[in-house]
């Protein structure tokens, strides 16, 4: 009915071993998560590629967490775009299901006094920027792997929110939704709540929880991974399932209509193996 994954990081020494950790322990499917070089295309050979294509249980793949697609050097970047047509050449040889990746961020800089966001100072070539650099990806990655977003840092800014809308209505790209990254958005009652006199700026402060689950249940058919780990609302702590605030049935009851692979983003591997026991239990699985 659900399937349930973990997301190996820095646990194992290689691919093989991920895989044979999550046969063991009852997953139905692995996310390699490449910040680890363990996990890194370079790392094997064609006849290692053949023996992952071989096995029948389920890979995914998260593109290193450094990446990033605001970068105005069009040299720099274009780097980065080949850097992940390489991930996206090796999910095709290994049959992984998905890609998930991260935009990135700008950066802040002091003018006047003020420490500014470069994407507010120049958003059209920021937008220009990242627009290139999605449609080159959804294009290499396109009959090879889902190339899924996730809703993390440069994701909520608002020129990324409108580029995606418009690449989500028009284009073969898709979504990874991360809960826990949701939760720690403040809901309207908070944000009404908030004493404005030391407001910070941070590049997801003007999003508010409810206005991120209306643009995921807008695109919910794009929606082919889910990230699962549970926080207290104020910061993103990766913790078992159970042990914070968030209303998985809740989100669960918005995901009903789709089949996408639920990942266990949590480490180390002892603590997603306990998150799958709570996980079955709240949803009542064997």
């Amino acid at each position: 009915m659900y399937k349930l994954g973990y997301q190996a990081l820095f646990d194992f020494e290689d691919a093989f071993r991920a895989i044979e950790f999550g046969i063991e322990k009852g997953f139905q499917c692995v996310e390699l998560n490449q910040t680890a070089p363990n996990f890194s295309p370079e790392k094997y050979s064609p006849i290692q590629r053949k023996r992952l294509k071989n096995y029948e249980f389920p890979i995914l793949i998260h593109a290193p967490q450094n990446i990033s697609l605001f970068n105005l050097s069009k040299k720099a970047l274009d780097g980065t775009l080949e850097q992940i047509y390489e991930i996206i050449d090796f999910a095709q040889e290994i049959s992984a299901r998905t890609i998930t990746l991260h935009l990135g961020s700008a950066f802040l800089i002091s003018i006047g006094g003020k420490m500014l966001w470069t994407h507010h100072i120049m958003s059209q070539k920021f937008a220009s920027t990242l627009e290139y650099a999605l449609l080159k990806l959804i294009e290499y990655a396109n009959q090879k792997v889902f190339l899924c977003i996730e809703n993390t840092s440069g994701f909520r800014y608002e020129i990324s929110q409108s580029i995606m809308t418009k690449l989500l209505s028009t284009q073969n790209v898709h979504l990874t939704w991360d809960i826990g990254h949701t939760h720690i958005l403040k809901n309207k009652q908070s944000v009404s709540n908030a004493n404005n006199s030391t407001k910070v700026y941070s590049p997801a402060s003007s999003i508010k929880r409810e206005e991120e689950e209306k643009f995921f249940l807008k695109f919910l058919n794009k929606v082919r991974e889910v990230h699962l780990h549970d926080n207290n609302g104020i910061w993103d702590e990766h913790g078992i399932i159970g042990t914070g605030t968030i209303d998985f049935k809740h989100y669960f009851e918005m995901l009903k209509s789709i089949d996408p692979y639920f990942i266990l983003e949590i480490r180390p591997k002892e603590r997603a193996l306990e998150s799958l026991h709570i996980l079955k239990n709240l949803l009542q699985i064997s």
